[in-house]
């Protein structure tokens, strides 16, 4: 475990990787959002699909000399820094690997927004990497939706105080990438007790 005392000072450097996302996510090219298949040529969401484009855009946009690296679905089962229940495997992390001191970006995506309680567990998910495990930011990437569809959910509305109680909802922010080439945000979550 790294530290339950929050970090007093953030470096706003996970604000241009922020960006490399955000630029990545407007690249991902339409077949990445529902994937054609025998029984369903309208397509169904893949998460992962989509996921593995995004890490090559992300990759594609990230310079050869970057301080960070980002890697998909880091595998924390037997992390003898992480609490059992902690161990999750989120879909990216900025970091250096090997180290603590340059955690600085935890990354959740979602296709759908049919399973509410899986949207509110990446939620946990990014807290908990954030005030127990040192990561500066995370990021909640919505593809197939808008954030006007995230935020419409009854449920989610009901979840937001328990979301905002936390003093890491001002690092948490939202992307929505409803459509091929076209991303909402960064909206940080704290945010969000506005629009309801």
């Amino acid at each position: 475990m790294i530290s339950k005392t929050p970090k007093q000072f953030y470096s706003a450097e996970y604000m241009t990787y922020i960006e490399v996302i955000r630029n990545a996510l407007s690249m991902v090219a339409s077949e990445y959002y529902k994937v054609r298949t025998t029984y369903d040529l309208s397509g169904i969401v893949r998460e992962r699909v989509f996921c593995y484009e995004l890490y090559h855009k992300i990759r594609c946009l990230l310079r050869p000399d970057e301080a960070l690296v980002v890697h998909a679905e880091v595998d924390k089962s037997g992390h003898k820094d992480f609490r059992p229940e902690d161990q999750k495997n989120p879909d990216f992390v900025f970091h250096v690997p090997g180290e603590h001191r340059r955690n600085t970006l935890v990354v959740e995506v979602k296709g759908t927004i049919c399973r509410l309680s899986g949207i509110l567990k990446d939620f946990r998910t990014l807290e908990r990497f954030m005030s127990t495990y040192g990561y500066e930011a995370g990021v909640f990437i919505l593809y197939n939706h808008t954030l006007d569809d995230l935020v419409a959910s009854r449920k989610f509305k009901k979840a937001l105080p328990l979301l905002h109680r936390h003093h890491a909802s001002r690092r948490i922010y939202l992307l929505a990438s409803p459509r091929p080439g076209i991303v909402e945000g960064p909206f940080q979550l704290s945010e969000f007790g506005e629009f309801c």
